[in-house]
């Protein structure tokens, strides 16, 4: 069930070879996969898809597909993702493929983020030392060795707040840990299996209280464009996120806090021309952040909940396209006349199927259907009044659970 939004169809790579895009990887949600083909669509662009896995799901036809050899070094995997001329644009929506889709970029002479910050944005330690100066960070450590863990734990300490554990080339959350005094730090290194470069590096730091947020946005040649902040709604220290909401409903000192540190980060990492998404903390004392994606984020929020709060007037998928291929840099954003968020609905012992079918009963909700990799059902609601949000997310919950 949908309403409201109506992209265009699926991209089939109508447009002509001048003017395709090519995707480096999808992501794992149709959702979102299908909106990335809808935006090179709807601005008249064909689409080339090329990944590490299997693709076939998308429809494309198999001129439009291509593989690379994840395993390869990266050299070799720019050289087998492009067989034809260069693209009107290179782009990509998840972590792992942003050091790639810099360097493929860099090679045609398109518009991308570079080289140099694309390994600062798949680097946690590196993100730290370029953000210390802008007072954006807690206190941390970083390490390659289960000497270096030792070390670290021991400078920074556990009798207070508890530390965190971060992998230094991983996203999503993986091989994250708390770590307290009765921890055993052999296991937290073993952890560093989840960086997918292959390394041991790692990240630890303070802990940090304060309500999640994730900061959506395009930056060109250092003018950095805002295009939402999100609300995160999460159950404890490191536990994932089970919804996300737009606009945010801090007061309008904290969105501008969030909003000028988020810029600082762009601005430290050095990305040059794209998309980008910085989660953060907002504090007692101001915001923290924990992390800067040198590409647009997940959990339907550029994908759905924006356009759906704008009226589909700002389409953030869409944005990171007209950038790169033309450098058309989206105007200041006005504040979003409606609510959207994506609210994650576990099964409770059913199928999800039956999930989904109760959350589709709520006058409130636009879509669901299963989260990939999961029993979970994901559900979209909107809400005219933005001030409504926060009651409908919470009876959905009780009405479905």
């Amino acid at each position: 069930m949908t309403t409201g939004l109506k992209p265009a169809a699926v991209g089939q790579g109508d447009g002509s070879d001048d003017r395709t895009v090519l995707y480096l990887g999808l992501r794992r949600s149709p959702l979102e996969w299908r909106a990335e083909l809808d935006a090179a669509a709807a601005l008249g662009l064909g689409v080339h898809v090329a990944s590490d896995a299997d693709i076939s799901h998308t429809g494309l036809p198999d001129h439009r597909r291509g593989s690379f050899d994840e395993g390869a070094p990266l050299l070799e995997q720019a050289a087998q993702v492009w067989p034809g001329p260069a693209p009107a644009a290179v782009a990509c929506w998840g972590d792992k493929h942003v050091g790639l889709t810099a360097l493929v970029a860099e090679r045609f002479g398109v518009r991308g983020i570079g080289t140099a910050a694309a390994a600062t944005a798949t680097d946690k330690t590196e993100q730290r030392r370029v953000m210390e100066p802008y007072g954006l960070n807690p206190a941390w450590r970083a390490g390659r060795t289960a000497d270096d863990l030792r070390t670290a734990v021991a400078e920074l300490g556990t009798e207070g707040r508890p530390l965190v554990f971060k992998p230094a080339h991983c996203s999503g959350g993986r091989g994250m840990a708390l770590i307290d005094g009765d921890t055993d730090l052999d296991e937290v290194f073993a952890l560093t299996a989840a960086n997918y470069s292959g390394t041991t590096d790692f990240l630890v730091e303070e802990y940090v209280d304060g309500s999640e947020h994730s900061v959506s946005g395009v930056v060109s040649e250092g003018t950095v464009r805002i295009l939402g902040v999100t609300d995160k709604r999460i159950d404890g220290p490191l536990a994932p996120s089970w919804a996300a909401s737009v606009p945010s409903a801090l007061a309008d000192t904290g969105v501008k806090d969030l909003s000028q540190a988020a810029a600082q980060a762009v601005l430290a990492v050095g990305l040059h021309t794209g998309g980008f998404h910085i989660d953060l903390r907002l504090t007692s004392e101001g915001p923290v952040v924990l992390e800067a994606g040198g590409r647009l984020g997940g959990d339907l929020i550029n994908s759905h909940l924006i356009p759906y709060a704008h009226r589909g007037a700002v389409r953030p998928y869409e944005a990171v396209l007209a950038l790169l291929t033309d450098g058309d840099l989206p105007s200041q954003v006005s504040e979003p006349e409606r609510g959207a968020a994506m609210v994650l609905l576990p099964p409770a012992g059913r199928q999800a199927e039956e999930v989904a079918e109760a959350a589709l009963a709520h006058p409130r909700v636009v879509l669901a259907e299963g989260w990939p990799g999961t029993e979970t059902v994901v559900a979209v609601v909107v809400t005219e009044d933005p001030a409504d949000l926060s009651a409908v997310i919470a009876e959905l919950r009780r009405s479905v659970l």
